[in-house]
């Protein structure tokens, strides 16, 4: 029996989430949180594909299930955050997880052992699943190890998977109005050097601002930099995101093996590591999530559809 709360965040994704499940099933968490978003207004295939995916949660283990189960269609981003604040509403720690990502057995007590370990902490606000840096084909095509640990400090909140606590999820709006009156250059400074990578980012803020859009990963970003808090990223991946198997070979690419990462070492000291970051921005967020971006905007602001 695994005591960390749970919450899974699911939608129209039938197989992806029985897969997602069946690892559910190994772990046996004693508190399962679900929360579904409701099908597309008079699409009768979305909606019977809502059912089909609901379904599939029967846990079969003693277990304290709790359903958030919605009747209209929110969207990703209103989904995540009503779920993530209902989840936070009952429990004080937790693992978040989504529908189209498949976590590692590892990655469940290397949250647990986070959690414990920067509860107290006023720097970590975040626990990542997820490892972008270059692969090392002299090490059996592990990532590069960054750091003296199993896990290096970062300014980048990767979510595909991830674990934090009520405490430093509170406060984050999506209309980001706890950014009203910051100098966001300015906060920016604190993370990054490079006036290209600042730029990046303002840009995208001031997008988001002006259009008023929602786009939950970049304003969960934006809120623990409000904060000045790290994010903690394990030295090799333990969630893959199986939603991009059918896009782009650029974003393809972010699909990435898991391996093991315990018994955990644990660094001796709290600092950013502003060269595997510089690395993510580089090749990960300036390559493909410009066009994962591109994508957002098209579909939330122009009404386009989005091209698999």
């Amino acid at each position: 029996m695994f005591n960390v709360p749970v919450l899974l965040v699911i939608y129209n994704k039938v197989v992806e989430t029985h897969n997602l499940f069946q690892i559910i099933k190994s772990i046996q968490p004693s508190k399962l949180y679900v929360a579904a978003d409701g099908a597309v207004r008079d699409e009768k295939l979305d909606y019977v594909t809502c059912l089909r995916t609901r379904s599939v949660i029967m846990p079969e283990w003693p277990c304290n299930l709790n359903l958030m189960f919605k009747e209209e269609h929110l969207g990703k981003s209103k989904m995540i955050f009503q779920a993530i604040n209902w989840f936070f509403e009952n429990e004080e720690e937790g693992i978040i997880l989504f529908d189209d990502c498949i976590p590692r057995e590892d990655f469940f007590y290397y949250c647990e052992q986070l959690l414990e370990k920067y509860r107290d902490s006023d720097q970590i606000f975040h626990i990542g699943a997820n490892n972008f840096q270059k692969r090392d084909t002299k090490r059996n095509k592990k990532r590069n190890k960054r750091g003296d640990g199993s896990y290096y400090f970062s300014a980048y909140a990767h979510t595909w998977g991830f674990a934090t606590w009520r405490n430093k999820w509170k406060g984050f709006d999506l209309k980001m109005l706890e950014l009203d009156g910051v100098n966001f250059n300015k906060l920016l400074t604190n993370y990054m050097k490079k006036s290209k990578e600042k730029m990046y980012w303002l840009r995208r803020y001031n997008i988001l601002r002006k259009h008023q859009l929602n786009i939950w990963e970049y304003q969960y970003n934006f809120h623990i930099w409000h904060q000045g808090g790290l994010c903690i990223v394990p030295n090799v991946n333990l969630v893959t995101n199986v939603g991009f198997k059918n896009r782009k070979r650029r974003i393809r690419k972010l699909m990435k093996n898991t391996f093991p990462i315990l018994p955990i070492s644990h660094p001796e000291k709290i600092i950013q590591n502003k060269h595997a970051d510089h690395y993510v921005f580089k090749h990960v967020y300036n390559r493909a999530f410009i066009k994962i971006f591109a994508d957002w905007i098209n579909a939330m602001l122009l009404g386009k559809e989005i091209k698999l």
